[in-house]
Formats: structure tokens, sequence, C-alpha cells
């Protein structure tokens, strides 16, 4: 699979299905719209490429699933339901199980409690007011206009490309896909200020809209180093050898010594 940003991400049924190259593929390249095609010959398929199909997923504009009575699609089933929940632009096409599957028939039971899976879709696809359908042509348009209508975002690559062109001593930039973005971690070897081993420290995690602009992304990468050189001034600063602005106490804890100061100013 590609690791270049593809705009929509064809997810769904996969097994013998032919739905990607004999109705969407075409659709979408006569549209000018790129796209991840992640199905492979039946039964080729194997863990290993779970990491490049979720990266090409997060960075897709939008993701086309089809949920269809061919498969039982119970990975896609609650993949959907993630994806709906994260709010990604989604075009969705479920349709039920009837009462045979790869030309096999299968149990009344079995059939329900698929078909409960694709209710509970429908459900929360509702609300979030997302359209669902029935036929495979009616979603790729769909999709199609989804990604005529959103500003193009950045990928994975794009955020890395911004931050290697960062510097500040040989502190790490780490960055790592989050549902709406980015989280941007800095990171460098620095002895502990309690034992004094060296090891790989990493400060908070900052977010990066997938629309932010370059200069959002250096301006973050700034408030993440500043906020680590104040962490280590509290840290390291001491009066009569306690850590009193140390960056580790329980805001409980402040809250009760404020109420308690407070009160005897008011006496």
């Amino acid at each position: 699979m590609t690791s270049m940003k593809k705009q929509v991400f064809l997810g769904g049924a996969c097994g013998h299905t032919t739905w990607r190259r004999a109705l969407a593929i075409p659709a979408l390249a006569a549209a000018g719209v790129s796209y991840v095609d992640p199905q492979l010959d039946f039964g080729a398929w194997t863990t290993a490429r779970e990491a490049d199909e979720m990266r090409a997923k997060d960075e897709a504009d939008v993701l086309l699933f089809v949920i269809n009575g061919e498969t039982r699609g119970v990975a896609s089933v609650a993949e959907a339901a993630y994806l709906l929940a994260a709010r990604r632009p989604l075009a969705l096409v479920v349709t039920d199980v009837g009462d045979y599957l790869n030309g096999q028939p299968i149990t009344a039971s079995e059939r329900d409690d698929l078909n409960r899976g694709r209710i509970f879709v429908r459900t929360m696809a509702a609300c979030h007011d997302v359209p669902v359908f029935t036929e495979v042509r009616d979603a790729v348009q769909h999709a199609i206009t989804l990604v005529q209508s959103i500003t193009p975002s950045l990928s994975l690559f794009d955020v890395k490309a911004i931050l290697a062109e960062v510097q500040f001593h040989a502190y790490r930039f780490i960055v790592t896909p989050a549902i709406d973005g980015f989280l941007l971690q800095l990171e460098a070897d620095e002895p502990d200020v309690h034992t004094g081993v060296r090891a790989a420290l990493q400060g908070r995690q900052w977010h990066v809209s997938r629309h932010a602009s370059k200069s959002e992304i250096v301006q973050t990468a700034f408030k993440a180093v500043a906020t680590w050189q104040e962490h280590e001034a509290r840290e390291h600063f001491r009066y009569q050898g306690a850590q009193v602005f140390g960056p580790h106490f329980n805001v409980e804890r402040l809250a009760a010594l404020w109420r308690a100061t407070h009160e005897e100013h008011e006496r």
C-alpha cells in the first residue's frame, strides 16, 4: 500500500466483493479523486498490513465504508461506529444480511445478530446526521461531494516535515495521529531530577489540528519547548530546600491550601 496521502479510503466489505473496482474506483478516477484500495486477493490479508491501513485511514480526507450483505462485516461495523464517534467525514453504505453468505445458508440467529450490528450503525449515523445509503453509487457520489467541500488537511508526513526544520538543542519532536488531528510531544535525553539517571524523557502532548497552518505548528513546537523549560525551572527551583513551585503538586491539595489561606485572610 502506498504511503502517499489519498483523499478517500475504500473501507468495508472485502472478501470476494467487487464494488471497489466495478463502481467506486471508476467514479472516483473520473472525478479526479485519489483513493486507497486496501482489498487484496481473498485470504491474502495479514495483520502485518494493519499499521499501513490505519495510517491510510487516518490521513484520508473521507472514508467510504460499505457494510453490505455479502460479508459478515463484524470488523467493518466496529470501524464505522468508531469513525462516527470520531466525527470523521464518512460516506456510508449499510445493507442487511439475508439467509445466505458466500452462497452458504446461515442460521436465523446468526443473521439477526449480524443485522443488529447494522441497526446500531444506522442509529449512530442518524444521531450524527450522517446519511446512510443502500447503493454504492450514491455513497461514492457523496464521498466525492465531501472531498470537494473539505479544506485540504495535513497528513502525518506534512507535520513531520515541518517539524524537521525546527531545532532546539538535541530535543526531538514526536508526532502521533489523533482522532481529530495530531499530538506533538517533546523528547530529550536528560538526567532524572530525583535519581540523576539519564533517560529519554517526554513532555506533555500538544494537539495540532489537521487544518493548522505552518506557523501554528511551529508556534506549538515553541510552546512545547517553553513549557518544558518552565517545567525544568520548577523542578530545580528551591526555597529552604523545598520545591515550592514544583510542577507535580496535586491540584486538589492546592485548592485546599488556597481555601485555608483565604479563610485566614477573611478572619
